[in-house]
């Protein structure tokens, strides 16, 4: 067991308890110390994409965050054009750029890198939906604008995923550790982990069992490796100074969220808090995801 899955599963124990002692957490409980865990760690992961490309590419600050801007720009679009399409781009999306990092130290033939990616991302998703898929219909549901999203929560469609991904991912990982790709305390971890991911999603609520998943098994993981390759790649870089560099960008993403959830109980924008959760994720999420697998091709 990793430092990670230990953590995961400290969590776990954690918040069983608390769902013993008092038979519930409600909803609001649950959105803020989600919210929480993912200010303190989630929103960071992300913060210093432009070091990590900068480094790589030489490219100026300018040219940056203009392509980085261009293309949220252009998935705004892309969600203002179909949601429904732009969703479900999203939610394959995050299935890769969850299971790159998932298997980013591992040194796997490049030919077999990528499938195992979207397997093993695809595995987690469908996971996710599987066990809470009537809660996140209803949560759906309880926003107008959210309500054509509820075509991607198709039962047949996600029982189906859930099988052949796991199954597929399960066998693929044997197939990789046969190989001597994965070593045998890899494939012990990985199916570890891969048991615990189905236990806390089939255990507690949506919110918190993929708050769980992002913030222990993959946001620290992603900040523990962004450490690592300034140390080797870059420069030495202290504690300290690291989370110096991760607080401006974070600090900027908060005051947008604040600025928004104002305007959202002023009535001056007008759209739910749920679906502008998902669009801002989303958009995000795509040139987040393009920088990290250029950074995975040196990290390791």
């Amino acid at each position: 067991m990793n430092k990670f899955s230990f953590l995961y599963l400290v969590s776990c124990y954690a918040l069983a308890s608390i769902f013993t002692l008092t038979n519930n957490i409600n909803i609001e409980h649950q959105l803020i110390g989600s919210l929480f865990l993912i200010t303190i760690f989630g929103i960071p992961h992300g913060a210093i994409d432009n070091i990590i490309l900068q480094s790589e590419t030489k490219i100026s600050s300018n040219k940056f965050y203009s392509l980085y801007i261009l293309s949220i720009l252009l998935y705004l679009f892309c969600w203002l054009i179909s949601p429904v399409y732009s969703f479900c781009f999203f939610l394959l999306l995050s299935a890769y750029h969850f299971g790159e990092s998932q298997f980013a130290n591992y040194k796997i033939l490049s030919k077999t890198k990528k499938p195992l990616y979207i397997l093993w991302g695809t595995a987690l998703m469908s996971t996710l939906f599987f066990y809470n898929e009537s809660e996140l219909y209803d949560l759906m549901l309880s926003f107008e604008d959210t309500k054509a999203l509820t075509y991607v929560f198709n039962h047949s469609i996600i029982d189906l995923a859930f099988y052949i991904s796991n199954f597929i991912t399960v066998l693929y990982i044997f197939y990789l550790a046969l190989n001597k790709q994965i070593k045998d305390n890899m494939l012990s971890n990985e199916l570890f982990q891969l048991l615990l991911i189905h236990i806390t999603f089939y255990l507690f609520p949506v919110i918190i069992s993929f708050t769980l998943y992002f913030v222990f098994l993959h946001s620290l993981k992603v900040l523990k490796q962004e450490y690592s390759y300034l140390n080797n790649y870059i420069q030495k870089t202290s504690f300290l100074k690291f989370v110096r560099m991760l607080t401006p960008h974070t600090l900027l993403a908060l005051i947008f969220i604040i600025c928004f959830i104002y305007m959202s109980e002023n009535g001056i924008v007008n759209i739910s808090v749920l679906l502008f959760s998902i669009i801002c994720i989303s958009v995000i999420t795509l040139p987040h995801s393009i920088v990290m697998t250029r950074f995975y091709k040196k990290f390791k």
